[in-house]
């Protein structure tokens, strides 16, 4: 059978750049890319396929996975859909707190739950979650859930990886601030504050979403043949200031 890579948050951004990868080196026989925006099927050429998709709706990945392996393996998963919009605690509401947690944290299970153990039981593959410094460090600009959300990706990394192994590798990438609609077009950076930070960073300037996404292909692919559970940062520097 034919083999896939499954990207999620392919829309835009770094998941958009991902898929740009698998398809410039052709190291599967096919792409699916899943995004709740519609705009995905205006994104892509018919060289891949296009899915509307709401993570966090358990059953709903589910079926889009079944439908993609009826014909192809999925052997790279990329989980890299995320929302984040700033609240003061006292404003958060549970109904927010619950959608960020939803999206970012159970939306990543939720493909994990559906591929891995198809992964395992063919004893290869490989998923990438995509986490944030905001899940090291905290972030004042994206507020507590978005911090929480991205601190449990990078546990259910860990608990995958060695759950999964040594079948399923499982690694997470933990951009810094990157140039995307998430990070620039969101107003939780004022234009001051972003520019304060990227002169605090030792990069000196904001990532590109390609940037990440080589790391991600990387992490896909035999050359991180010896790499699971691992957290790798693609931050500019920015641990350090």
């Amino acid at each position: 059978m034919q083999s896939s890579a499954l990207v999620t948050g392919a829309a835009s951004g770094i998941g958009q750049a991902v898929v740009e990868q698998f398809l410039d080196d052709g190291s599967t026989d096919h792409v699916a890319a899943l995004d709740i925006d519609p705009t995905i099927h205006d994104t892509f050429d018919e060289a891949v396929s296009t899915s509307v998709v709401d993570v966090s709706d358990h059953k709903e990945v589910h079926e889009v996975v079944d439908q993609i392996e009826q014909t192809h393996d999925i052997t790279a998963v990329v989980n890299n859909a995320a929302i984040s919009r700033y609240y003061w605690l006292g404003d958060l509401t549970f109904e927010e707190w619950q959608e960020v947690i939803n999206v970012n944290l159970t939306g990543q299970y939720n493909v994990a739950h559906a591929v891995g153990p198809k992964m395992y039981e063919r004893g290869d593959g490989a998923i990438v979650n995509v986490s944030s410094t905001a899940g090291q460090r905290g972030s004042a600009s994206a507020g507590v859930h978005y911090s929480a959300s991205k601190a449990g990706v990078l546990g259910l990394t860990k608990g995958l990886a060695k759950q999964l192994a040594p079948s399923v590798r499982v690694n997470s990438v933990v951009p810094g601030l990157i140039d995307t609609p998430l990070a620039t077009d969101s107003e939780l950076w004022s234009d001051e504050e972003l520019a304060a930070f990227v002169e605090r960073l030792p990069a000196g300037r904001l990532g590109d979403p390609d940037e990440v996404a080589r790391v991600i292909h990387f992490l896909c692919g035999e050359g991180s043949a010896y790499m699971t559970g691992s957290v790798v940062n693609v931050d500019g520097g920015s641990a350090l200031v």
